[in-house]
């Protein structure tokens, strides 16, 4: 027999923790109801983080409101918005600056397409997990940005001050230069 405790206050045996019913996914009106928080294991925002890690170094991530947005800021002035599309399309939105120094026609990954605000994730969806959709977000955001970290300046003052001032990273170089 197993060893289930009793509860010493009841005078009928404890259940097997198993035996607990799960919530119902359908109320009494046949509506799919999930309890809340268990419907998506992550949210966009969590995106965002993952990829910030994945990018490394110079790269951080902030939640937009209610966690439905990310924002994604690295060695660049333009800062990227991971948002859900009115389609419905996992988007990692943008704004060029010139100082960035982006490539003019960049070589997308499979699975990336260009659109009006910047590009997004064909046919991504919480199903392919965090992981693989923090990889896709990272992969689209090198081929967007040329983003290679051997070029930035992480180290010196000058470089950390310059993205104080500015929101963006000397290059290598950039700060002798100057």
């Amino acid at each position: 027999m197993d060893n289930i405790a009793q509860d010493p206050t009841s005078n009928s045996p404890a259940q097997h923790p198993a035996a607990d019913p799960e919530p119902a996914l359908f109320d009494e009106h046949g509506n799919y109801t999930p309890s809340p928080g268990t419907e998506y294991p992550f949210a966009i925002s969590d995106i965002a983080r993952a990829t910030a890690r994945l990018l490394g170094r110079g790269w951080s991530a902030e939640s937009g409101y209610w966690g439905v947005t990310g924002a994604l800021a690295g060695p660049y002035t333009a800062e990227f918005e991971f948002v859900v599309d009115y389609q419905g399309d996992l988007t990692l939105t943008y704004t060029p600056y010139e100082a960035d120094g982006f490539p003019d026609s960049p070589e997308l990954p499979d699975g990336v397409k260009e659109c009006g605000e910047g590009v997004y994730l064909e046919l991504a969806s919480a199903a392919d997990g965090l992981d693989s959709l923090a990889e896709r977000s990272a992969a689209a955001i090198r081929a967007v940005t040329g983003y290679n970290p051997d070029d930035f300046d992480f180290e010196s003052s000058a470089s950390r001050q310059h993205q104080i001032d500015t929101g963006r990273y000397l290059r290598k170089g950039e700060a002798e230069a100057a």
